[in-house]
């Protein structure tokens, strides 16, 4: 499966950038060196090559120009063809790393699945896929715990994060980024209220951007807070062709002990399943207590942990005389 790591991908491109540069500039540096130094070798053999011609003086010429003032020019020429080729080489480097600046990472959402409401999807097979989704962080405590157990189990997720959150814990959330999970919008204030189109737009819109700032994923899923699906917030998202993603798998981590987390999630499992858990928004001691039993519980059971982009794109390869049916659920 492919895995999502924006920010390594972006430090991979600038050493790049950089090694361009610097070969560019190596370039530009030697090579007018060489051209004179052959320019001079050149010469050398022609005027040796010459046969001895007798100095007849000229009254009427102009007096020579001297020694020092000869080997000046050469000196000057040289030190304006390094400068110009330093001030290119400069150039390239600042060119090379605002495109990096500016490049954006985007999940890839099979078409079928864009601007749609997904709980759930159909893998083909006797394949046995299942996302395990977090939401409301990321969060000081247990959403680096939650990292150190998925990383442990090899396990990539889909985080959806609140931009309230996010905004005091920018340090964790590029390490969910750089250990190749993938994130997700879950709104800035977390509110089940009522939405304007203007203040819907607002709540999703600082998020992406703050996503995109931080990490340079520009993520097309979305997760509406509560799963309240009309508030005018899952409107606006399905009008940008965004995927709106439920879940089929309720762990109800938020106010269960961990042992009826366990229980919770291995009544409902299926393959295709989206699983919804919190690393974030209060207590999550159960939530932590727990994954690992489920991870194990699950993997016993044959079961093999994806992402949602991972999850839809597995899922569009069937055939399309069985298309998917979009579903949506309440929470």
């Amino acid at each position: 499966m492919a895995q999502y790591s924006p920010l390594l991908r972006q430090q991979k491109v600038a050493l790049f950038a950089l090694i361009a540069a610097s070969a560019s500039f190596a370039v530009g540096v030697m090579l007018p060196v060489n051209l004179r130094m052959d320019r001079s070798t050149q010469q050398s053999l022609s005027v040796k090559s010459l046969p001895p011609q007798r100095i007849v003086p000229n009254i009427s010429e102009k007096p020579q120009t001297s020694s020092s003032e000869t080997l000046s020019q050469p000196l000057s020429t040289s030190r304006l063809t390094i400068d110009q080729a330093l001030t290119q080489g400069v150039n390239n480097l600042q060119k090379n790393l605002e495109q990096l600046k500016n490049q954006r990472f985007s999940y890839n959402i099979p078409q079928q699945f864009q601007g749609q409401t997904i709980k759930e999807v159909t893998i083909p097979g006797e394949e046995k896929l299942i996302a395990f989704t977090f939401d409301d962080g990321p969060w000081p405590n247990s959403t680096p715990q939650i990292l150190d157990i998925l990383k442990e189990n090899n396990i990539k997720a889909t985080f959806f994060w609140v931009g309230s959150a996010l905004k005091n814990q920018k340090d964790i959330a590029k390490a969910v980024v750089n250990e190749g999970h993938v994130v997700a919008n879950h709104t800035w204030s977390h509110r089940y209220q009522k939405y304007s189109p203007a203040a819907a737009a607002k709540e999703i819109d600082s998020t992406a951007e703050l996503i995109e700032e931080l990490t340079g994923v520009e993520s097309p899923i979305f997760r509406p807070p509560g799963g309240v699906l009309d508030n005018g917030l899952v409107d606006y998202v399905l009008k940008q062709n965004h995927v709106n993603v439920m879940w089929s798998v309720d762990s109800q981590d938020w106010k269960s002990s961990s042992d009826k987390i366990i229980n919770n999630v291995l009544k409902q499992a299926k393959s295709g399943g989206i699983i919804l858990m919190h690393d974030g928004g209060g207590d999550r001691s159960a939530t932590i207590k727990a994954l690992p039993t489920v991870i194990k519980k699950l993997k016993e059971q044959g079961y093999t942990f994806v992402t949602i982009p991972e999850l839809l794109e597995r899922a569009a390869q069937k055939s399309v005389e069985q298309p998917q049916t979009p579903e949506s659920s309440e929470p």
